[in-house]
């Protein structure tokens, strides 16, 4: 295994907007390590600050893949992908099964449905706002607020939380965190 030194991400960002041009640079690198997972047929499904990996030298890192799903597209047929990377048992991806976790979740995941690389999208979605603004895109005390708020509500503006983060970083955010997933980068 390759020795990273670092932190994860929700320890750099602690609560505390990311200085523009360190989220930027840290998305882009988040986005690339997904471009190529999903180019292989992997879905994470678990895209939250604690499994990203800041290193010393301020690059990002994706990690655990634990709970991922190859697509049919690439195997001919879903499943879990974990560490070892063997397959799982059958219920882990059958399609009402919600794996994840809860601040983080597409609005897809929270149904239960079937998953593609769009849905890891919206987390990246999440997790940016979260590098934004130093706040949860989607906070509550339990699962069912939570799960509420991923497929009824809307964040709180960027700007509103930060007056220094861009205009377009908002519009960025708001297309990753669309609710209908055709509507979202694709």
């Amino acid at each position: 295994m390759e020795l990273l030194e670092g932190r994860t991400l929700n320890k750099e960002i602690g609560a505390k907007p990311l200085a523009t041009d360190r989220l930027l640079a840290l998305s882009i690198e988040i986005v690339d390590a997904l471009d190529a997972a999903h180019a292989k047929g992997i879905v994470h499904r678990d895209i939250k600050p604690a499994n990203i990996f800041v290193t010393e030298r301020g690059h990002a890192k994706v990690l655990d893949f634990g709970l991922a799903k190859l697509t049919a597209a690439e195997t001919g047929s879903e499943h879990t992908v974990t560490s070892g990377g063997r397959g799982g048992p059958e219920w882990l991806t059958s399609p009402g099964s919600v794996m994840g976790t809860a601040a983080y979740m597409s609005p897809e995941q929270v149904r239960g449905e079937n998953l593609d690389a769009r849905s890891d999208l919206f987390s990246l979605g999440s997790v940016i706002y979260e590098m934004a603004t130093g706040k949860l895109a989607f906070p509550g005390n339990t699962v069912g607020v939570v799960s509420h708020a991923i497929l009824e509500l809307s964040p709180a503006s960027v700007e509103s939380l930060n007056p220094t983060a861009p205009p377009e970083l908002q519009r960025i955010i708001d297309k990753t965190l669309e609710k209908d997933r055709s509507l979202r980068y694709q």
